[in-house]
């Protein structure tokens, strides 16, 4: 691809980073401020986890339509709908009492982010050529860490602020700011708007973001060789999933840290792992996703399977946050290897099938983690999560190298 061809896609790729940046910024407000808000309301932990319940409802809901739009009606439509749905439904959830519009604007808020979640693949793919693809797979998720780090920091903040600036009571700073993340969501569908209605020539459909091309297809139908990876793709993910909830009880019960240390320590490896995103992402460039991947894969079973070991404070720490690099390296690389071997047409039938993977290897995983740790031991519940690891690992590993031809040439520069 010439100089011109690759500033253009980096242009379209900057602008969409921006719009995820500030979409994102509801998401997070929302996560880390909603359970105060009700608290605010005297809701008890009970209506807690109904909402969040209700927020992942009603993107698994959404996951199968949003997917099958995509394909007829395009990517940039569904962005823009991903964007209306998620930011109503946050600034409902910011002003409602009644605990039925409470639930109702969770799941509103849930298949809005679904949708987002859902055309962030296809998008990538038209927008950015192969010169950068995967650099901009990885930055994506990468910035996203960083920033929502910081839109949780930010947010944590901002009621006080207001509090203190208006003299307001505490539940109406902790929903201005509710409401103000809201708006940072609606303004990411603003600044999708300058996202280029094409992307690079040597992507394929310049039209890929804007107009759909899917007309003779059974919606969300995908070859057997994408349903098998996505099985795969599943294995994989639960063996993070069954461990994610439970390492800050896991730094509480086994080493005693005190709980603001262990957030301290939860946004620390954050920070981190953002950074190494991003470096990953040159990484997969030069190699290829799929070898990239089978580097990583390695990693993240040896970790885990060494915090079931009975290591010093010092060790389990440095463990945590080498298991904690893997999911977030490897799942933009996943993504882009779907979106390979599926026909262009169906990227949003591919999207929503890996999206499913995501969604309901976390719900599986968590349950069975709570239920394992509940009956067995943090010894049992890691060690489980290694075997899944290693299994979906290696089996993709070797889908992998029964065919090598998908990886583009390693890139040497720039």
């Amino acid at each position: 691809m010439n100089l011109q061809g690759r500033d253009r896609g980096w242009r379209a790729v900057a602008a969409f980073f921006a719009a995820n940046v500030l979409f994102a910024a509801g998401l997070f407000s929302h996560a880390f401020l909603y359970n105060f808000y009700l608290d605010a309301l005297g809701r008890g932990e009970g209506v807690m986890g109904v909402a969040a319940a209700a927020l992942t409802g009603g993107g698994l809901v959404a996951l199968a339509p949003a997917g099958a739009a995509l394909d007829r009606w395009g990517a940039r439509r569904i962005y823009l709908a991903g964007t209306g749905l998620a930011a109503s439904g946050l600034a409902w959830g910011a002003v409602a009492e009644s605990t039925v519009w409470i639930y109702a604007a969770a799941a509103l808020a849930g298949a809005g982010a679904a949708s987002w979640r859902v055309v962030q693949g296809p998008i990538l793919m038209a927008v950015a050529g192969p010169g950068i693809r995967s650099r901009a797979f990885s930055w994506n998720v990468g910035l996203l860490l960083g920033f929502g780090a910081a839109w949780t920091a930010v947010s944590g903040q901002v009621p006080a602020w207001l509090t203190s600036a208006t003299g307001a009571s505490t539940l109406a700073g902790l929903r201005l700011a509710l409401l103000l993340g809201a708006a940072g969501t609606l303004l990411g569908g603003l600044v999708f708007l300058r996202v280029p209605a094409t992307g690079p020539a040597s992507v394929g459909d310049p039209d890929a973001i804007t107009s759909g091309s899917r007309s003779d297809r059974a919606p969300l139908s995908v070859s057997p060789r994408v349903r098998t990876l996505v099985g795969w793709i599943f294995v994989w993910m639960a063996g993070a999933a069954l461990v994610l909830p439970f390492f800050n009880l896991y730094f509480l019960r086994v080493h005693g840290m005190d709980v603001d240390r262990i957030g301290v320590l939860f946004g620390g490896v954050q920070a981190v792992t953002a950074l190494f995103v991003l470096a990953g992402g040159e990484l997969a460039q030069r190699v290829g996703p799929r070898r990239a991947f089978v580097g990583w894969m390695v990693v993240f079973p040896v970790a885990v399977a060494g915090l079931g070991l009975g290591l010093p404070l010092v060790a389990a720490i440095l463990l945590f946050a080498v298991q904690g690099l893997v999911p977030p390296a490897t799942n933009p690389l996943l993504d882009e290897i779907v979106l390979d071997e599926a026909e262009p047409e169906a990227h949003g039938a591919a999207s929503s099938w890996r999206n499913g993977a995501t969604e309901l290897s976390g719900l599986i995983g968590a349950a069975t983690g709570g239920f394992v740790l509940q009956h067995a031991s943090f010894e049992v519940l890691f060690g489980l999560a290694a075997t899944m690891a290693l299994v979906g690992g290696v089996a993709l590993a070797l889908r992998f190298r029964a065919t090598p031809a998908q990886d583009p040439a390693p890139v040497r520069s720039g």
